[in-house]
C-alpha cells in the first residue's frame, strides 16, 4: 500500500461511516474518487475529488458537501492540518510534519515492497538492439540503461520478467563508450 492508497481508504471509511450525515444514499461510485498530488502552485500535498463524485449522483451541492467532508476528515485523521475547498469542490489536503515524518518511517520499514502493486503478468523486455555494423554511441547505453531499469520495475511489481539484450551485454557497451 502507499500512502494514496493508505489515505484513500481512510477517507472512503469514514464517508461509509458518515453516510447518513452527510446525506449519502447512493455511494456506488466510490472506486471514483480520485486522490493524487495537486498541482504546484496549490502548495498542497494532497488532492481529492471525493465530493465532486459523490454530490452528483445524490443531488447534493458540491461546495456543501466538500464543507461537510472537510470538517469530518479534520476530526478523523490526525495526519491532516489543514484542507481547503478549491474550485467546484476539490479538497486539497496540507499533511502535518508528523504524517510526513511517519510516511517516511513506514517507507524505510518497508523498502523492500513498499509501493508495489502486486501482479503477476509475464513481460518480454528486448534492449540495447545496437547495429554491429554502425559505430556505437550514446543512445545504445541509454537504451540499454533504460530497458534494464524498465525490467526491474516490472520485477518489484511482482511480475515474471524475460530480459532480451541483442548483440552486447551492458557491461560490453560501457567498456566500448569508455575505451
Amino acid at each position: 500500500m502507499n500512502i494514496f492508497e493508505n489515505y484513500l481508504s481512510k477517507i472512503n471509511k469514514i464517508i461509509l461511516d458518515n453516510k447518513k450525515l452527510l446525506k449519502l444514499n447512493i455511494l456506488e461510485n466510490l472506486n471514483n474518487i480520485n486522490l493524487e498530488v495537486p498541482p504546484v502552485h496549490f502548495n498542497y500535498d494532497l488532492s481529492t475529488n471525493v465530493s465532486l463524485v459523490l454530490a452528483k449522483p445524490n443531488k447534493l451541492n458540491p461546495i456543501n458537501l466538500a464543507k461537510d467532508i472537510k470538517d469530518l476528515l479534520l476530526e478523523n485523521i490526525n495526519h491532516f492540518e489543514k484542507i481547503d475547498i478549491a474550485g467546484p469542490g476539490f479538497l486539497n489536503i496540507k499533511l502535518s510534519k508528523s504524517a510526513l515524518l511517519n510516511n517516511i518511517k513506514t517507507i524505510l520499514n518497508n523498502n523492500k515492497v513498499y509501493g508495489s502493486f502486486k501482479s503477476n503478468e509475464t513481460y518480454n523486455i528486448e534492449f540495447v538492439s545496437a547495429n554491429p555494423t554502425g559505430p556505437m554511441h550514446v543512445g545504445h547505453c541509454r537504451g540499454a540503461i533504460y530497458g534494464d531499469v524498465l525490467a526491474n520495475l516490472l520485477k518489484f511489481n511482482g511480475n515474471k520478467v524475460i530480459k532480451e539484450s541483442h548483440c552486447y551485454t551492458f557491461n560490453t557497451y560501457i567498456t566500448l563508450l569508455v575505451c
